[in-house]
C-alpha cells in the first residue's frame, strides 16, 4: 500500500514543489519514497512495504520505457506472474506484484490487463512510446485516484492534499454544486471533488492522458452483473468455499496480517475461513462507553470461538470530541460518515501490532445487510403517494413553525409525503432532502437551478427493473459502498500506514454474491439470511442473528462538538470544520 503522485510541465528548477506535493502523502508510504522525472513528466510514489521488501521493490518501476507507480495489491499477481514467464518470456527484478501490471502492460495492454487483474489498486503509467500517461482504479473503488486537468496540465495523487499542494489552493475553484451534493449523499459524489477541475476516477475506470494533445479519455473496464443461478443446489457450502478461496488470497504478505473483528455477521465469517489458514491470529475491535452502541461482548465471544489473539480499545464521546478535527484532516473535503473517528481509533490499535488487516467491507452491499433494505418496498414503490399533496404544506409549517416540537413532526412526516422514489432512499440513507432549508440558502446563494437533480446520482446507478431490494443494494454498491464505506476505511487506515483487505469485494466474491437470486439471499426474509445461515453452524448464534446495531460513535450530548438539535450533520461539518465555505462569497 502506498502512495503515488505526478504530472506532466515538470521542471527541474521546480522539483521541491513536485516532491512537497509527493511527501504531503508520506502517511500512506512511510517507509521510502523515490521518483523519476523523463521529458517532464514526473512520476513519483511513496511506499510502505508489504510484498518483497527488499529494495528490489522500490518504485517508480521502469521496463521498455514504460514507468508504473501502484497503490495496492494484486491478489492473483502469483498466477499471472507464471503465465508471464510461460508466455512471454518475461525476466522479474522482484518477487513484487507491481512489477507483475508493469510487464503484464508491456506484453498485454491496458485493456487485458485490467480484465485479467484481480486487487485493488490505483496505478499510474507513464508510457513513453505512446506519450500518454493512464491512471486506472480497482473495479470497485477500494484505492483512491484523484486526477486535475486544466488546459494543457493534467496531475494525479493518492489523495486531494497533494494535488492542493502541487497547485497551491489559490488555482482551485470550489465546485458549489459539490458542496450541494454533499448535503444530499453526505459525501461528494464521484466524480466530483470540493474544486472545479479535480476530478475522483471512478471504480472500473481508466484514464489516458494524450501529452501531445492535452486531451483526456476516460473507458469504462468492468461492470457489475446481475445474473441468477439456478443451478447451485448448495449454496451454503458455496458461499463458503468461495470466501475461503478470497480469504486466502488475501493473507499474501511479507508482514504481519491482522483482522478487524466488530462481532457483526461480515467481519466474524471473515475471521472465521481465516482461522482455518493460520494460527496466532490477532483481531482488533473498538468498544464503546455507551453500552447501548458497545458491540465488544460480541467480538469477544466470536473472538474466543475462533481462538484468536484480541486486543480491544474503549471509544468514548470525550474522544470524539479529541479527534473532530480528523473528518477535515483525513478526507480533505466534507465527509459526513462519522463512524471514521471509531474506525480512526481501531485502525491505531491495530497498528501497534500488524502492517495488513482484513475487514468485512462490502458484505452488506454484497448480501443485503442494511436494515433500509427492509423497507425498499415501499421506498421504490411506483404508486403515487396520496399524501403528496400535503407536503407544500408540511414545508411552511416546518419552515415557519414557532416551537421546535412542530418543526419535528413536520419534518417527521414530511418524508411520508415524498413521491419521487430516489427522494426517499436519500431520506433513508439520512441525507437532506430537497426542502431542507439549508440546501435552499445554498442553491440561491450559488445559483444552482430549480430543476437541478439532487439525486442524479442515486439516478445514476437505479434499476427499476430489479426487484426492490437488489435494487437498493445496486444503488448502494455503485455509489454509498466506494465514496463512503470504502473511503472512509482507506483514508483512516492509511493515516497511521496500515493496509485495509477486503475479502467480500474480490471479483470472484463479487460475481458469487450477485449470482444468488434474492428469495435465497434474504432466506427466511431475513437480512443477509443466506450469508448467517451459511455459518450458523461455526458462529455464536447470538452473533450472527443480533439486529444490526451499526458502527457509530453513540449518543451525542448537547455539549458534545457534533452535537445539532436538528441531527444536521451535514451543517455540523460545514460550519465547524469547513467555516471558510459558508462565509465565502459567491
Amino acid at each position: 500500500m502506498c502512495g503515488i503522485f505526478g504530472h506532466n510541465q515538470a521542471e527541474i528548477s521546480n522539483i521541491e514543489n513536485s516532491h512537497s506535493a509527493l511527501h504531503s502523502l508520506v502517511h500512506r508510504g512511510p517507509d521510502s519514497w523515490g521518483y523519476e522525472m523523463c521529458n517532464g513528466i514526473y512520476i513519483g510514489h511513496r511506499r510502505l512495504s508489504i510484498i518483497d521488501l527488499t529494495e528490489h521493490g522500490r518504485q517508480p518501476m521502469i521496463a521498455n520505457n514504460v514507468f508504473l507507480t501502484v497503490n495496492g495489491e494484486i491478489y492473483n499477481y502469483r498466477e499471472l506472474r507464471r503465465e508471464l514467464i510461460d508466455k512471454f518470456g518475461v525476466v522479474f527484478n522482484s518477487e513484487s506484484d507491481s512489477e507483475v501490471l508493469l510487464h503484464g502492460y508491456i506484453h498485454w495492454g491496458i485493456d487485458r490487463l485490467l480484465e485479467l487483474v484481480d486487487g485493488m489498486f490505483a496505478l499510474a503509467i507513464y508510457d513513453v512510446a505512446k506519450n500518454s500517461i493512464i491512471l486506472a482504479r480497482d473495479h470497485v473503488g477500494i484505492k483512491p485516484l484523484y486526477y486535475w486537468h486544466q488546459d494543457s496540465e493534467f496531475a494525479w495523487a493518492s489523495e486531494l492534499k497533494a494535488i492542493e499542494a502541487y497547485t497551491g489552493k489559490d488555482r482551485l475553484k470550489v465546485d458549489a454544486t459539490a458542496v450541494y451534493d454533499f448535503m444530499t449523499y453526505l459525501y461528494i459524489p464521484c466524480p466530483k471533488t470540493l474544486y472545479h477541475n479535480v476530478f475522483k476516477l471512478e471504480p472500473g475506470h481508466y484514464v489516458k492522458f494524450n501529452i501531445a494533445t492535452g486531451e483526456v479519455t476516460k473507458r469504462c473496464y468492468w461492470e457489475l452483473e446481475v445474473i441468477y443461478r439456478y443451478d447451485v443446489t448448495n449454496w451454503e457450502q458455496h458461499i463458503r468455499e468461495a470466501l475461503h478461496t478470497s480469504v486466502g488470497e488475501q493473507l499474501v504478505s511479507d508482514v504481519p496480517v491482522g483482522f478487524f473483528l466488530s462481532g457483526g455477521v461480515d467481519s466474524s465469517v471473515v475471521c472465521f475461513e481465516a482461522s482455518k489458514q493460520i494460527d496466532n491470529m490477532s483481531t482488533f475491535s473498538i468498544g464503546h462507553v455507551d453500552k447501548d452502541a458497545d458491540e465488544g461482548p460480541f467480538a469477544r465471544m466470536v473472538a474466543e470461538t475462533i481462538s484468536s489473539k484480541h486486543f480491544e480499545k474503549v471509544f468514548s464521546q470525550q474522544i470524539a470530541n479529541d479527534t473532530f478535527e480528523l473528518l477535515r484532516q483525513l478526507y480533505d473535503e466534507p465527509f459526513g460518515d462519522v463512524s471514521a473517528l471509531p474506525t480512526s481509533e481501531v485502525c491505531q490499535l491495530a497498528r501497534e501490532h500488524v502492517t495488513v488487516v482484513l475487514t468485512g467491507d462490502g458484505g452488506d452491499e454484497l448480501f443485503g445487510g442494511y436494515l433500509p433494505y427492509d423497507d425498499a418496498q415501499r421506498i421504490f414503490s411506483s404508486k403515487l403517494n396520496s399524501k403528496r399533496w400535503l407536503r407544500p404544506w408540511i414545508i411552511k409549517l416546518k419552515n415557519y413553525a414557532p416551537h421546535r416540537s412542530i418543526v419535528k413532526k413536520a419534518k417527521r412526516f414530511e418524508v411520508k409525503t415524498l413521491s419521487d422514489p430516489m427522494e426517499r432512499w436519500t431520506a433513508a440513507k439520512g441525507g437532506l432532502i430537497r426542502s431542507d432549508p439549508m440546501k435552499r440558502r445554498w442553491a440561491k446563494k450559488y445559483g444552482i437551478p430549480k430543476d437541478y437533480d439532487d439525486f442524479w446520482y442515486y439516478r445514476k446507478y437505479d434499476r427499476p427493473d430489479l426487484t426492490p431490494r437488489t435494487r437498493a443494494q445496486y444503488i448502494d454498491f455503485h455509489t454509498y459502498m466506494h465514496d463512503s464505506v470504502l473511503t472512509k476505511v482507506d483514508r483512516a487506515s492509511m493515516a497511521v500506514a496500515l493496509e485495509t483487505r477486503v475479502p467480500f469485494l474480490s471479483k470472484k466474491m463479487i460475481s458469487v454474491a450477485w449470482s444468488i437470486p434474492e428469495e435465497i439471499r434474504y432466506r427466511d426474509g431475513e437480512l443477509k439470511g443466506i450469508l448467517k445461515k451459511s455459518y450458523s453452524d461455526y458462529i455464536p448464534h447470538a452473533a450472527l442473528y443480533r439486529r444490526k446495531q451499526g458502527f457509530g460513535i453513540g449518543r451525542v450530548g448537547k455539549s458534545d462538538r457534533l452535537y445539532d438539535k436538528t441531527k444536521n450533520v451535514p451543517r455540523q461539518i460545514l460550519r465547524k470544520l469547513f467555516p471558510e465555505l459558508l462565509s465565502a462569497k459567491p
